[in-house]
């Protein structure tokens, strides 16, 4: 991964400024792996995911095809991609991929909190897995604070919860708790523990991206 972006041809000419560089993209991935102990895997390639992809089809959860190219998926601290880091592809820009990996290491935290129930508990519960994604979610609603200086919806993020499987009971929960988060974010508070990782190297390394404050 590393030596094809370094093959790459005039890579810091082919995005616009201001952007977040591949490069950039794939140091950021390494800063959060080193720091978390995980790595990453091709979703694709792996046995395992397309298992998981066919139980989790068969549980009503959610559906292969689906979860194989519209999710990154963490087990343990391996990153399960749909995507190249720092290789734009549909549905994953540069700054996607950027967000995912604060996302999906949020998820090794709840691991390293809760131990082996963790998994079992987001495969067998909505309500927790609910939970758990919310919490995860949270991340996006800091780095997009981060960035751009404002907040976006919590409303249709919690909805998407639908696609893992979650009642409509437990999609008002994550909602609400979104909606708290989001009073938080919004007075510039950091929650999740791996936003404050990622926050460490994107303010060092590209605080171009930061959004100005008024």
């Amino acid at each position: 991964m590393k030596g094809h972006l370094q093959s790459l041809p005039g890579v810091g000419t082919l995005f616009q400024r201001g952007e977040i560089q591949p490069a950039e993209v794939w140091a950021f991935y390494q800063h959060m792996q080193s720091r978390f102990r995980t790595k990453t895997a091709n979703k694709a390639d792996s046995l395992e995911m397309q298992l998981a992809a066919e139980a989790l089809q068969r549980m009503g959860i959610l559906d292969k095809q689906r979860f194989l190219e519209k999710y990154a998926t963490t087990v343990g601290r391996t990153l399960y991609l749909p995507f190249e880091v720092g290789v734009p592809k549909g549905g994953w820009d540069l700054w996607a991929q950027v967000v995912v990996c604060v996302h999906e290491h949020q998820h090794v935290v709840q691991h390293d909190e809760e131990g082996p129930s963790y998994e079992l508990a987001y495969l067998t519960s909505s309500s927790a897995r609910a939970r758990y994604e919310a919490q995860a979610y949270t991340c996006n609603l800091e780095l997009h604070s981060w960035r751009y200086g404002t907040l976006p919806a919590v409303r249709p993020i919690a909805e998407g919860l639908k696609h893992y499987g979650c009642q409509p009971e437990d999609v008002e929960v994550a909602a609400h708790t979104l909606a708290l988060t989001s009073v938080s974010v919004r007075h510039g508070a950091v929650v999740s523990e791996a936003t404050h990782v990622a926050l460490e190297w994107l303010n060092l390394h590209v605080p171009h991206l930061r959004a100005k404050k008024g």
